[in-house]
């Protein structure tokens, strides 16, 4: 019988590697009668003996040298794989040999690197993206480069101090979230961040909308492909919130206005009897105050819009004004106006709790105040639409358009609600003041 094996070979045959020996004995196997050479591999791992059997002796000799290397390395794990698991684990070790780079760290590089990708995208999306979106001929840029540069420009254009301050704000947090190429950010890593931003539509939609005019100056810079722009297309823009915007009562803000200590005066008078915008108050001059003439103006510098307007001061701003008024100066003079909010809700909360007890009522069951966001300006837009049924006159006064006043502020308060919110006074003015009417002064 023909047989694969010499017969001068002396078995069982000694495989050696390091201080480790693996044998290989050779045998017979008989199937339906006929006999057959058989090699069998042996080999101890710890205190267990391993066998292996072959029909073919070259294969058993490479078995016998794979077990050896693995033996003398200290890698008896692999030995413990599965025919299937040895072979895809032999052709890994071979695809990496050229690049040098062991299985265990390809792996580790493999799922950090998966894990940092969105739901859903493989490794190669990400390296055929970046391939895409980094030519060799493309200057390399961060984020933060690329939001420096552009508020730069804006700022040699001398475009509006609101606009670049907006510009700062919004996209000063991007930068701080993308800390990389601006090359490296993909339609699916802004949706993931939009989607888990806690802000309104509205502020999303904004925020997107400058996101995109950073990438057009980044595609004009020539640090993104023209291309690029289509990843912002991509997002899926929030849609407009749709709940009717809150307001202050008369009563209300006849509460905070006598619980707010002297500093905090002017802000929620003004932006509660004249509409100005947080952003425009804290940068409002006492010059910008024209108590003779009876109006307040908003200068395009210092506007959300960047375009001037003048808001009425109606009698009863006035007489809130009038004793704290100065020639010259910030009208703000606090730091940050949001901090005095949670002081200015105590304060209103103690007052009625004082109130219930002076009455001979228990504190628990007294109504806690609460502040609502943005409510000065829209109280203000809302009981002023009341009271003049001109929304084009309320648009400019507010800095809106008269669709958007129209919108968003009609049928909200009555024309009666509207005379209480402008009778709100300091107690000695009481008297002196007219219901509000239809004029620009009230």
């Amino acid at each position: 019988m023909k047989t694969n094996a010499s017969p001068a070979r002396k078995w069982p045959l000694e495989i050696k590697r390091g201080n480790v020996t693996v044998k290989i004995y050779r045998g017979k196997n008989r199937v339906n009668g006929t006999a057959y050479d058989q090699f069998t591999v042996v080999y101890y791992d710890g205190a267990q003996r391993k066998k292996k059997r072959f029909a073919d002796l070259e294969e058993a000799k490479r078995e016998a040298a794979f077990v050896g290397t693995k033996l003398a390395n200290g890698e008896n794990e692999v030995l413990r794989l599965t025919p299937s698991d040895r072979a895809l684990y032999v052709q890994s070790v071979d695809l990496l040999r050229p690049l040098g780079v062991p299985l265990n760290v390809a792996t580790l590089e493999y799922v950090s690197a998966l894990k940092g990708l969105p739901e859903g995208a493989t490794l190669k999306e990400a390296v055929d993206f970046f391939r895409k979106r980094n030519p060799a001929s493309l200057e390399k840029r961060s984020v933060r480069q690329v939001v420096d540069e552009m508020l730069a420009a804006k700022r040699a254009a001398k475009l509006s101090q609101v606009h670049i301050k907006d510009l700062e704000s919004r996209l000063g947090r991007f930068a701080g979230d993308f800390q990389l190429n601006i090359g490296g950010l993909s339609g699916r890593m802004l949706q993931a961040w939009l989607d888990g931003m806690e802000a309104s539509g509205r502020t999303k939609r904004n925020y997107l909308m400058q996101i995109a005019a950073l990438f057009r100056f980044a595609v004009k810079r020539k640090y993104l492909p023209k291309d690029a722009i289509e990843e912002v297309e991509a997002v899926q823009q929030a849609k407009e919130d749709n709940g009717e915007p809150e307001i202050f009562t008369p009563a209300e803000m006849r509460e905070m206005l006598a619980a707010a200590r002297p500093q905090m005066i002017p802000f929620l008078s003004i932006g509660g009897f004249a509409g100005l915008r947080s952003a425009e108050l804290v940068r409002l001059d006492w010059s910008d105050v024209n108590l003779r003439e009876r109006y307040i103006e908003i200068k395009a510098a210092k506007a959300k819009t960047g375009a001037r307007r003048l808001a009425p001061i109606t009698d009863n701003l006035f007489a809130w004004l009038e004793p704290h008024a100065k020639e010259a100066g910030a009208v703000i003079r606090f730091e940050s106006w949001w901090n005095q909010i949670p002081k200015l809700v105590d304060a209103v909360n103690e007052q009625r709790k004082k109130q219930a007890e002076e009455a001979g009522k228990k504190p628990e069951p007294v109504r806690k105040f609460q502040w609502k966001h943005n409510a000065l300006r829209h109280s203000f837009c809302s009981y002023r639409l009341a009271a003049t049924k001109n929304a084009a006159q309320v648009a400019l006064e507010a800095g809106n358009s008269p669709q958007m006043i129209f919108a968003n502020y009609r049928q909200l308060v009555t024309e009666a609600e509207a005379a209480k919110w402008f009778a709100v006074c300091p107690p000695k003015a009481a008297e002196n003041i007219v219901p509000l009417g239809a004029t620009a002064n009230g």
